[in-house]
């Protein structure tokens, strides 16, 4: 385990993790994550990966290729420095990414020890703010009781848009993004209340 760990041809394409009956119960529990995972090597090869992870990892190369994003080579170049420094705190990196499609990526990699292994992995987990903002937010219109237009606003708002930018989306104009949101507000602190009631 040498800090000169370059993560060169990390690829993320081929999963090979255990190779016995428990492979497709794994595969079937990390299929079943909101979050994409990878499990890579010390080297930066994918063992296994789902396909959120997969497709994630797409998202965030400059290109269609199946390498593994430069960001993540990073991190796992730093965690293994980290390794040599520390060896005894167990530390997690995180970071936050765009992907070329707009989407806010927020990386966590952290060792994974696995008592049957010979050799110690790195678990990546890649998780979509954006879509988990959105989900986030229509669960609240729901809850709320938002009007469609109020929830439309509330979506884009909860996705860290400017009021000019959601009124530009929408097609509104500025103060009626304002007026919805005073609504949502005020419906907010209501439900608020009545739970803490």
């Amino acid at each position: 385990m040498s800090s000169s760990t370059t993560f060169s041809n990390s690829r993320f394409t081929a999963p090979q993790f255990m190779e016995n009956a428990n492979q497709a119960l794994l595969s079937a529990v990390l299929e079943g994550f909101v979050d994409g995972i990878l499990v890579l090597t010390e080297d930066g090869t994918c063992v296994h990966s789902n396909q959120k992870g997969r497709a994630l990892c797409r998202d965030l190369s400059p290109s269609d290729r199946d390498d593994l994003p430069s960001g993540l080579k990073a991190m796992g170049k730093h965690l293994l420095e980290s390794r040599e420094f520390y060896p005894d705190t167990l530390l997690v990196l995180t970071q936050e990414f765009t992907s070329r499609s707009g989407q806010q990526i927020r990386a966590r990699i952290q060792w994974l020890d696995l008592p049957t292994a010979a050799h110690a992995y790195l678990l990546v987990s890649l998780e979509n703010k954006t879509r988990s903002a959105h989900t986030s937010a229509m669960l609240e219109a729901v809850q709320y009781n938002l009007t469609p237009r109020e929830r439309a606003v509330w979506v884009l708002r909860r996705a860290n848009r400017t009021y000019d930018e959601i009124a530009q989306e929408l097609y509104i104009t500025v103060n009626t993004v304002k007026r919805h949101l005073k609504s949502i507000y005020a419906k907010r602190k209501e439900v608020t209340e009545a739970i803490a009631n």
